[in-house]
């Protein structure tokens, strides 16, 4: 390299953008690369830097969602007949605009019939796409915050504002058991703080018109379904098990 490039070089590093240096010493030590225009060799070493530096942030926001060992992804997403799965609309939420619009997703379908797969499917692709995201189940969700509620309310309320931020929160088993009284106003406090401000993903086995039946309380349980199911997308998914599907040997 010339007096000036690895002037050039150690400019970038000292600025911290050791990724670039290390596109240019790259471009500047090969043959192929001397009679580029250093614009084309700046444009191609900060390209590659900015796709380590995004592939690095999706990979953090896997591992704080738990989602970096998870087998999930778009991709697998099976469209098989009597699935009432529709590819056109995954393909649509593939793109993450209804994170970007504000938009949920309620998956409802029996057991077995892919709901937690394509929810941290569309989980994983949030991540990639640079969305913090996160993934939690409903009983867990509802213990941890009632839990705080009675004995810390300070410490409930920044937690509240924890799982409020988060651009995309996935809730799983849903509804899977009738809430404890303090559930609800909780939840409904959680819904209303991320209504119109983030993207939440239901997955439940329990038809939408029987949330609020199941709730207990007929208007807060509306309250609670009107705040998650406002202009959503509602994946109904039919078909048989899938697990048994697989199991199946030819």
């Amino acid at each position: 390299m010339t007096g000036k490039e690895k002037q050039l070089v150690m400019y970038f590093e000292h600025l911290g953008e050791d990724g670039i240096a290390m596109g240019l010493i790259e471009a500047f030590s090969s043959p192929s690369m001397q009679n580029t225009l250093l614009v084309d060799v700046l444009l191609d070493a900060t390209t590659k830097a900015m796709v380590q530096r995004r592939n690095g942030r999706a990979e953090r926001l896997l591992k704080m969602a738990k989602l970096h060992n998870t087998s999930a992804n778009i991709d697998g997403i099976e469209y098989h007949p009597g699935r009432n799965l529709d590819k056109l609309t995954m393909d649509r939420l593939s793109t993450c605009d209804y994170i970007k619009n504000h938009v949920n997703i309620c998956v409802v379908g029996a057991s077995g019939t892919g709901k937690s797969y394509i929810s941290k499917a569309l989980a994983c692709r949030a991540c990639q796409c640079g969305y913090r995201t996160k993934v939690v189940s409903y009983p867990s969700l509802m213990r941890e915050l009632t839990q705080l509620y009675s004995h810390d309310m300070p410490k409930f309320e920044r937690k509240l504002r924890y799982y409020s931020r988060f651009p995309l929160l996935v809730i799983d088993e849903w509804l899977c058991q009738p809430p404890e009284k303090q559930w609800t106003p909780i939840l409904l406090e959680l819904m209303e703080n991320r209504y119109d401000e983030t993207s939440t993903i239901i997955c439940t086995q329990l038809p939408i018109e029987n949330w609020p039946k199941v709730i207990g309380n007929v208007a807060l349980g509306q309250a609670i379904l009107g705040r998650v199911t406002a202009a959503s997308y509602i994946l109904r998914l039919e078909g048989l098990d899938l697990r048994t599907r697989h199991s199946v040997k030819p």
